[in-house]
């Protein structure tokens, strides 16, 4: 290969390589423990095919995970209407019903119907503090709608493994 060759091949590597960012996950908001540990989460009704997901990743940690349904079941047993299940009630109801922690999820979904922006909330039953909050975004590369791009872009699947995994690792 010549040298102006190996020089063009160079620049369009370093070219591609800059114009593409993988998924990434920040934590927003950490909050040292305080009260008993978490053992237990509920997965706020609301957080969608998102919540799902992530109810499903965090079931191979060590967690007992109440998914949306059973979340529902509780603060109805306790007389807590769904949308107040992040209220002060309605967090003393989730404690009192054997829940440590309820996660909260919001998805913004993208042009792929792939998850653009997540954002995830864990709060404590027992003191109300939110232990830690995480925003996930979805990676992009090219132009809009390229191969790159959609190389890029990760599903939901991904996304949730990503964010339970981070919150396993913050909850300890």
């Amino acid at each position: 290969m010549n040298r102006s060759t190996s020089i063009i091949l160079m620049a369009t590597l370093i070219l591609t390589a800059t114009g593409c960012a993988g998924a990434r996950l920040t934590e927003m908001i950490h909050t040292p423990p305080s009260g008993p540990p978490v053992g237990s989460v509920a997965i706020d009704p609301q957080g969608g095919i998102m919540g799902e997901e992530i109810a499903l990743h965090l079931r191979n940690g060590r967690l007992r995970v109440f998914d949306p349904d059973q979340t529902i079941q509780i603060a109805r047993r306790l007389g807590i209407d769904d949308y107040q299940i992040n209220s002060p009630e309605g967090l003393e109801g989730l404690r009192n019903g054997g829940v440590d922690a309820l996660l909260i999820v919001k998805t913004m979904i993208g042009w792929d119907g792939k998850p653009q922006i997540v954002t995830a909330r864990l709060i404590n039953t027992h003191t109300s503090e939110v232990i830690t909050g995480l925003s996930w975004e979805n990676g992009w590369g090219g132009d809009f709608g390229s191969v790159a791009d959609r190389t890029m872009r990760k599903g939901a699947s991904e996304a949730a493994r990503q964010i339970s995994a981070s919150l396993l690792y913050r909850i300890g």
